[in-house]
């Protein structure tokens, strides 16, 4: 797996994460209300808060199971080895196309750019189009 790619992934969940963790606490903390003015009048009972949409124990439980899902995907981060760009299939080393570039400037067919610096067809024949003197 591309290390780009955990990181969004680990950044995504934490996003998840923070934002259950906001819902959870706005359903838990009900607003403070001010004090009533005092009343001579008899005091009616205010109407019970209505339930929360959803349950907090699943909200608890979803908070552990993005939590446990963090840990995953965090340790397939670690795990995963350090690839670099340049070493891909199909890739080609900084030095290879320096001198591709040279050899098209030269007026070389893109075959033979082709096979001296070890890319692809298409990429001599772009190399050539792109750097030739025509």
């Amino acid at each position: 797996m591309n290390p780009i790619v955990g990181y969004i992934l680990i950044a995504l969940a934490a996003l998840n994460l923070v934002g259950l963790l906001l819902v959870f606490r706005r359903l838990g903390n009900a607003p403070a209300k001010p004090a009533p003015a005092p009343v001579t009048e008899p005091v009616q009972t205010p109407a019970p808060l209505a339930e929360p949409a959803i349950d907090p124990t699943a909200l608890n439980t979803m908070l552990c199971r993005l939590e446990n899902r963090l840990g995953d995907i965090e340790e397939q981060v670690r795990r995963a080895p350090t690839v670099t760009i340049a070493s891909e299939p199909g890739s080609t080393s900084d030095r290879s196309l320096a001198l591709a570039q040279r050899l098209a400037r030269q007026g070389a067919s893109p075959k033979d750019i082709a096979e001296t610096c070890g890319i692809s067809l298409t990429e001599a024949e772009l190399l050539h189009r792109l750097h030739s003197g025509r």
